[in-house]
């Protein structure tokens, strides 16, 4: 786990001065990077969302019971 990962886990509240500093820094360094050329400085990554099946809806149950 990277510096910046363990920064971003942290508690926002419990953030100190020297933490938001380094964070500043980090992202600053991929902007110079992004502007050089490199297009994939300082992308995030996604997380990719599985919550499973759907589950099928019977609309005419719903309605019926109304």
């Amino acid at each position: 786990m990277s510096d910046i990962q363990a920064l971003f886990q942290k508690d926002p509240l419990e953030l100190t001065r020297e933490d938001l500093k380094e964070m500043a820094m980090y992202y600053r360094e991929k902007r110079n990077q992004f502007n050089l050329g490199d297009k994939q400085a300082g992308a995030t990554k996604r997380l990719k969302k599985d919550n499973g099946p759907k589950p099928s809806i019977n609309i005419d149950e719903l309605l019926g019971d109304l």
